[in-house]
């Protein structure tokens, strides 16, 4: 059986979405995004297919393209289906393809949403993920924004799957003899976040088995944490910030008060471009 009742419980306690709200699903076909489609079409929401072609794996994306397409058309559902040139893409912005991807999809999925009269775009985003993007960020360095992990929703993006690990979504998948293709890339060490489910979080694994609900719960209280600095600091900001015709003023004095200094400082000046 499909986790029906885990899926609109925390529909509801994140209030991801209304009843009679029309929702975009992102599907690549992978066992995610694929049970992601089949939990909305059991529940009964009004619902379409996005899936995008980046053109960077030949007959395998032309072959998860076809699969999608017949997966939407076996379900009676609007199909939406996009081309990129992602590697043209990356060259002209320079940042990596990884990155082009990620903007290409979003971008597009807005578009879509926005012309199609959809109310928000679902990300088949899990537990898994939001460990992996955690671990990145630490790594790389970040402030409280980058450990909160991937949020259930955020504007017009909700991911509707972080109650569920990369395990279940398996045991869901395999128990109810769905069909879905792999992407031979996620096997690849070359990328960051690849690297990171393949090697080390195994060993995280071993000393806590766990790891994804810790992660989860942890990502949950930092997000807490978040939101109570966010607005402090717009308190704050709207008490001694001074912004004029020629820029943004603050009395030195008051710079001297601030504690923390630096993470206040830091957090008052990040929405006009100082992120260093």
């Amino acid at each position: 059986m499909l986790p029906l009742k885990q899926f609109q419980d925390f529909i509801n306690q994140h209030q991801l979405f209304l009843k009679g709200n029309k929702i975009l699903l992102a599907v690549s076909g992978g066992k995610d995004s694929v049970l992601m489609l089949h939990l909305f079409k059991a529940i009964g929401v009004n619902i379409g297919v996005a899936h995008c072609n980046f053109n960077l794996r030949g007959d395998e994306a032309q072959r998860d393209e076809n699969f999608v397409k017949m997966l939407a058309a076996s379900l009676d559902l609007p199909f939406y289906i996009t081309h990129f040139e992602t590697k043209k893409y990356a060259a002209e912005n320079k940042i990596s393809t990884q990155m082009a991807a990620r903007d290409l999809r979003y971008n597009w999925f807005e578009e879509i949403r926005v012309k199609e009269g959809f109310d928000y775009v679902a990300l088949a985003h899990h537990q898994n993920d939001t460990v992996e993007t955690m671990l990145i960020n630490l790594t790389r360095g970040t402030g409280i924004s980058g450990i909160h992990g991937i949020l259930s929703n955020r504007g017009n993006l909700i991911r509707p799957l972080l109650f569920l690990n990369r395990q279940e979504i398996d045991e869901f998948i395999e128990n109810n003899h769905l069909d879905y293709i792999e992407d031979s890339s996620n096997q690849s060490a070359s990328y960051t976040r690849n690297k990171i489910r393949l090697k080390v979080i195994p060993h995280l694994k071993e000393i806590n088995p766990d790891l994804e609900k810790t992660f989860t719960e942890n990502a949950a209280r930092f997000a807490e944490v978040e939101t109570f600095l966010n607005v402090q600091v717009q308190k704050l900001s709207a008490k001694i910030l001074n912004k004029k015709a020629d820029g943004i003023y603050i009395p030195l004095d008051e710079i001297s008060r601030l504690n923390p200094q630096k993470l206040l400082l830091f957090e008052l000046l990040k929405p006009y471009g100082f992120t260093e």
